[in-house]
């Protein structure tokens, strides 16, 4: 049985690998060559025509300016980008954005002519992950256009003679493939194979980052299982995180060790691990990949995950370690729509983890199936909800539900009828109920009385800061035709139930307050010939706009779990895939 595992999981493991292609070097037709630098440009531009092409050359630019230049050269047979081959210490180098906004005007200039992106040293053993990031945005590109993608090219340091007809050969390439590498003794194509296996028992003490995150916890509870004896679970709020707490129960046995650190930070990872280590083994699942076409892809995206894989390779360059392991997303590696920021960081985490190892240290990159984790799950939490007779039954069925009821209940009635806050109170503590059953979301989505129980659970706002923004949205108005000093004279005897809001003229003053105190001044006023006009409150929010965006999700395959809805248990597998 356990051989049969094994083979099992050998299938999953897999790597990129390059099989020799030949071809004829001849283009025709027109050619633009994108450019930073106009050195390399005349270079290229030299190449493309001494094979038969037409070359223009187009400044790099922004998104705008660069489909302008684009839409005045039509009949393209092609279009090529050097902008990679800029160099720069920056996190993003500008190559790498320019190259996003390059994509992104082709689309706006209405060009269905294919994109080739030429990189220098991304695809060689130790190479530069940074470029690698450009071969992941190729997996999304072929995905969601087609026809306005040609493909990737790796070229080695220099473009003599050999790389360049190699380089050409590519760009004529009929056999299907749309990934190459040229070297100086051929052109190469890529391929994904299978290689054995490389286990890992955890032991000693394991860093994990976005520990209390969806992925992170379930890194840490199979850690735990495996035999770790020291967790140091790092986030943004360390022991301060919502999570936390539940978190530990979660690893009950297991030495705990809550440290808050931001991983775009290197000194503060530096810092935890003075404060924590010696560190045996490192998991990186910090970060989220925002989810998205081509055309809406910011480069800052590209960051998400990147800065912190980055740093912790920094951070533990000198340190020997058992395992230094790289969380990304299987649809990185394997493609989908909407998902180019996953392929790009996938592309970048699988090239620095292969050049750890090729300074002689261990690292993976693992690709995980996040349809079947938590990553893809959000919770929404509507304006209003239809079922009155649900906060009875779960009160009475379930703890988790009724204590974190009673918490919502308590902190209303400091500022306003409990009542007035059952919808609010029901959603959070629904929320409450199904982390208490493992399931924690990626994102959270919120309309009217749900933007508010929403920004409770994701932290955004404490319980009480909830509490107190649901009594100042069932606070009832109305405008009064008074001056303002004697309408203040006039609500005294509420005592703090009413107070005035707005003063809107001489004789014209809004006043809010409890409902039923409200209600009472209506009558008494309306009784004493005052003119009094109820104001309707707009509800938070559009809730066309809402849902427009839920139905987004939806089509980039989220699971939208309404807090509406007790919990079913049920325990998902985390499928994965060792990528580098």
């Amino acid at each position: 049985m356990t051989d049969r595992i094994d083979n099992a999981l050998d299938c999953w493991r897999h790597r990129m690998d390059w099989r020799p292609v030949s071809g004829t070097p001849r283009l025709s037709g027109r050619w633009a060559l994108v450019v930073a630098d106009l050195d390399d440009g005349a270079q290229f531009a030299a190449v493309l025509r001494q094979y038969g092409a037409e070359p223009i050359l187009i400044p790099a630019g922004n998104r705008s300016a660069m489909a302008d230049c684009l839409r005045i050269f039509r009949g393209l047979n092609g279009v090529i980008s050097l902008l990679a081959l800029q160099e720069s210490d920056e996190d993003l180098p500008p190559g790498v954005a320019s190259t996003v906004y390059l994509m992104q005007a082709l689309g706006d200039a209405g060009l269905a002519v294919p994109l080739w992106c030429v990189t220098r040293g991304a695809m060689t053993t130790g190479g530069d992950p940074v470029q690698a990031l450009l071969w992941g945005l190729g997996r999304a590109a072929v995905l969601e256009n087609p026809h306005r993608w040609g493909g990737l090219v790796d070229l080695p340091g220099d473009l003599d003679e050999h790389t360049a007809r190699h380089f050409v050969t590519a760009l004529s390439h009929h056999g299907g493939d749309n990934r190459f590498a040229v070297h100086k003794d051929g052109l190469y194509a890529a391929r994904t194979v299978r290689e054995p296996g490389h286990d890992w028992t955890p032991r000693g003490t394991v860093l994990i980052t976005g520990a209390t995150g969806a992925l992170g916890t379930r890194v840490a509870r199979w850690a735990a299982a495996q035999g770790a004896e020291h967790l140091v679970l790092v986030s943004r709020r360390g022991p301060a995180a919502t999570e936390a707490a539940e978190l530990r129960k979660l690893l009950a046995g297991t030495r705990v060790t809550m440290a808050a650190a931001d991983v775009t930070d290197e000194a503060s990872l530096a810092r935890v691990k003075a404060e924590c280590g010696p560190i045996d083994a490192v998991v990186h699942t910090a970060g989220h990949d925002p989810v998205g076409p081509l055309p809406e892809l910011r480069p800052a995206d590209l960051l998400t995950r990147v800065v912190g894989a980055r740093n912790l390779d920094r951070v533990f360059a000198g340190t020997t370690l058992d395992a230094f392991v790289l969380m990304s997303t299987l649809d990185g590696v394997r493609g989908r729509l909407g998902q180019g920021a996953a392929a790009a960081t996938s592309a970048y985490l699988a090239a620095l983890a292969a050049r750890r190892r090729a300074r002689g240290g261990r690292a993976h990159a693992l690709a995980y199936d996040c349809r079947v984790t938590d990553d893809l799950r959000i919770f929404v939490f509507p304006d209003v909800l239809d079922n009155p007779g649900l906060t009875h039954d779960l009160r009475e069925r379930s703890a988790d539900f009724a204590a974190t009821y009673a918490e919502c209940e308590r902190q209303l009635a400091r500022y306003t009828d409990p009542l007035h806050g059952r919808d609010w109170a029901t959603m959070v503590a629904l929320a409450a109920m199904w982390r208490a059953r493992g399931v924690r979301p990626a994102r959270v989505l919120g309309h009217g009385v749900g933007e508010i129980a929403a920004a409770v659970v994701s932290g955004s706002l404490t319980l009480e800061e909830g509490a107190k923004a649901i009594a100042v949205r069932s606070q009832e108005m109305v405008a009064v035709s008074l001056p303002e000093s004697e309408v203040a004279d006039r609500i005294a005897r509420w005592q703090g139930r009413i107070g005035v809001l707005a003063v809107e003229g001489p004789e014209s003053v809004v006043v809010s307050g409890d409902p039923a105190a409200i209600d009472e001044l209506t009558f008494r006023f309306r009784a004493g010939r005052i003119t009094v006009r109820r104001l309707v409150r707009a509800s938070a929010g559009n809730a066309e706009a809402f849902e427009r965006t839920l139905a987004a999700y939806r089509a980039h395959g989220y699971r939208l779990i309404e807090m509406t809805t007790p919990p079913v248990p049920a325990e998902d597998r985390l499928h994965w895939l060792e990528v580098g």
